[in-house]
């Protein structure tokens, strides 16, 4: 393989402690939905665990279980909340939903009603998301058939930001004052709110619990780049081969980059397949030996190709690693690069791609 993802589980640990002392006194609960983003639930939760986080969210039951086959003890939330196909599962792997209709509601109860004893849940208000949750009339249906809230542990009632990413943005806080109208409604329960973005916007947005995923990962959850947070994943591959082109010469499929001088072109064995954007062809930057070359030509499903005509050619030579993200490249800037956003690039990393984790806590000298 010829693309290698290097994951700095110090950086994930600090990048967590930093939110921790952010949103204080909000806990911070992980969400390591889709794999944590693509780097690997396995190595990243127990760090996570041994960095103080005792509260994760998965997207599905499924990534439930596979969390709660690493972490025995965590407190375990899923974002889709509960199924007749998954409510067995959550009860007998202590996996809590996140209930966002009145179907769920009764579905949980149910299930808690057939034991004979409340279950925990969280309750989701939907404040203008407009993707999942309560709305105030789901709400009051569900007040209405006040035997199925009885059955229930809140543990939190949340909503979800939808423009806490622009920093500013009066539809938070209206957001956040619409949730705090509705929750009111419900018997007194604890709150989560914030997202990334919206938990580092302060203690108003956060709630007593933030719910914090591209942050812990070295992402700015804003539109721009967060300084104090670290960064966490490097994707180096290596040159195949390298070549002198005189003018004219054409590279790639569609032809849609042709030499203007004479230049030195480099193959480097990543693409789409590895979750290199096609959208980075003739727009991407790599970095060789910190230089900063461009990619020409179009982006293939194994490789890519560079113009490294400006570097030395002491330098450059086959099997050399090339940084597509790293120390001179941000993941902020591959993604705008790309037309898309930083949550994508890192989700669609492949498992084709070895992954390295460095400065793992269990493996490290005291």
């Amino acid at each position: 393989m010829s693309t290698l993802l290097t994951i700095d589980l110090e950086s994930l640990e600090d990048n967590y402690r930093f939110c921790s002392d952010r949103l204080r006194p909000a806990s911070v609960a992980a969400v390591v939905k889709a794999d944590a983003y693509g780097l690997g639930v396995r190595k990243i939760a127990p760090v996570l665990w041994h960095a103080g986080c005792t509260q994760f969210f998965t997207a599905t039951h499924r990534e439930g279980l596979t969390l709660r086959g690493v972490l025995p003890d965590a407190e375990i939330y899923i974002l889709e909340g509960v199924t007749d196909q998954s409510v067995a599962a959550c009860y007998d792997h202590q996996l809590t939903p996140v209930l966002v209709s009145p179907d769920h509601t009764a579905l949980w109860s149910a299930q808690a009603r057939h034991v004979g004893r409340s279950l925990p849940a969280i309750i989701h208000i939907d404040t203008g998301m407009t993707r999942l949750g309560f709305g105030e009339r789901e709400l009051h249906e569900l007040l209405e058939q006040g035997g199925d809230l009885a059955w229930l542990d809140t543990r939190y009632v949340m909503t979800h930001y939808a423009c806490a990413d622009e920093p500013g943005a009066e539809k938070t806080r209206d957001q956040l004052e619409r949730f705090n109208r509705l929750r009111k409604l419900l018997p007194p329960a604890p709150t989560s709110v914030g997202n990334s973005a919206g938990g580092l916007l302060g203690n108003e947005f956060s709630g007593d619990m933030a719910r914090v995923g591209i942050a812990l990962f070295g992402g700015s959850p804003y539109q721009e780049e967060t300084p104090d947070l670290k960064p966490v994943v490097r994707v180096q591959s290596r040159i195949l081969q390298i070549r002198e082109v005189s003018k004219g010469t054409t590279v790639g499929y569609g032809a849609t980059f042709a030499a203007r001088k004479s230049m030195r072109i480099a193959t480097v064995g990543i693409g789409y397949a590895d979750g290199y954007p096609w959208s980075l062809g003739n727009r991407g930057i790599a970095s060789v030996a910190g230089y900063r070359v461009p990619v020409v030509g179009r982006v293939s499903m194994d490789m890519i190709t560079l113009d490294v005509t400006g570097v030395p050619n002491e330098l450059l030579k086959p099997g050399c690693m090339v940084d597509l993200i790293g120390p001179d490249i941000s993941l902020e800037e591959v993604a705008e690069r790309a037309g898309t956003i930083n949550y994508e690039i890192l989700t669609r990393l492949s498992q084709r791609a070895r992954r390295r984790f460095l400065n793992d806590p269990g493996h490290r000298k005291s």
